[in-house]
């Protein structure tokens, strides 16, 4: 009887946990902003349109029409369901508009703010309103360590993404709401990367590993793995993989153990990421000018 709604549903990560919910016969609604009415189903799908019309051909998929930034749409998507699966992240944007804050709209909506904050937001009001759903499933990465270099350089080029997943992790957990929030390593398709034998480890309380490679395949199959493990509510999971053989073979053996988060996450981190980013523009800019100075200079000396 169960039935799951999908956000992201043709991102790398939402198309694996839709064929993994389609392989298992679980009824599956999936959230989609394309008109793929007359979109043909290919073997090998390249473009948003090409995956969506793939993916709702599996059986039991069903496509809603909406956009995570739109409430109503959000609120038609989870009708009848018992768990969302919120699996949403922005687009790569421009570099250059991402580092010129005046280039940069906040409120279009492919921003971080909109996919990463108001997309939650909207998540958390649609469940509210929906009795049947028992559990929201997030997909996110740790914002802890705002000032961390990799955290200012991905804030730097992602228009704040590190940011404004934290604040809406921040929103599951202060929603009351039974969420399971899943901070995975560096996400590669299973063509690119041959996960090892018996190294599948996580975390709870997201607390900190050593940052490793996983499969989108993996993640999916530990999303939809979780929701059976009534522990696993209220936690924030960090996935890694270790050395071979020095983990586990499934996520079961693994689950079962999770306690739900007892340590206290900031309330908010949001100013000190954009802190964070204004420094290291500021070192950018500064190792730019040093750069072009010295360029200018050698120029001088051979006229």
């Amino acid at each position: 009887s169960l039935q799951v709604a999908v956000v992201g549903t043709t991102g790398n990560l939402g198309s694996a946990v839709i064929k993994e919910l389609s392989k298992q016969n679980i009824p599956t609604r999936c959230l989609l902003r394309h008109d793929i009415s007359d979109v043909p189903v290919k073997d090998n799908p390249s473009t948003p349109e090409e995956i969506a019309s793939s993916l709702a051909s599996l059986d039991n998929v069903e496509m809603i029409k909406g956009d995570v930034t739109d409430p109503s749409s959000i609120l038609e998507l989870v009708k009848g369901c018992d768990v969302v699966m919120a699996m949403q992240g922005p687009p790569k944007p421009n570099p250059l508009v991402s580092i010129i804050p005046f280039l940069s709209d906040q409120n279009a909506p492919s921003h971080p703010y909109m996919i990463n904050y108001i997309g939650v937001k909207n998540i958390i009001k649609a469940v509210e309103a929906t009795p049947s759903v028992k559990r929201i499933v997030r997909i996110s990465g740790s914002g802890e360590k705002p000032f961390s270099p990799f955290t200012i350089l991905l804030n730097i080029l992602g228009n704040m993404a590190k940011g404004w997943n934290y604040e809406g992790e921040q929103l599951l957990r202060q929603s009351g709401l039974d969420y399971t929030i899943v901070r995975p390593g560096l996400l590669q398709s299973s063509a690119e990367y041959t996960e090892p034998k018996n190294a599948r480890a996580l975390k709870d309380n997201g607390l900190d590993m050593k940052v490793s490679l996983v499969t989108f395949d993996q993640i999916a199959e530990l999303c939809l793995e979780c929701i059976k493990f009534d522990n696993t509510k209220k936690s924030t999971l960090t996935v890694m993989n270790v050395e071979e053989n020095a983990g586990e073979a499934t996520y079961s053996d693994l689950l079962g153990k999770v306690e739900q988060d007892f340590r206290i996450f900031e309330s908010s981190l949001i100013d000190q990421h954009r802190k964070g980013t204004r420094i290291g523009i500021s070192i950018f800019t500064v190792f730019v000018v040093v750069i072009l100075k010295g360029v200018l200079g050698l120029f001088s000396l051979i006229a």
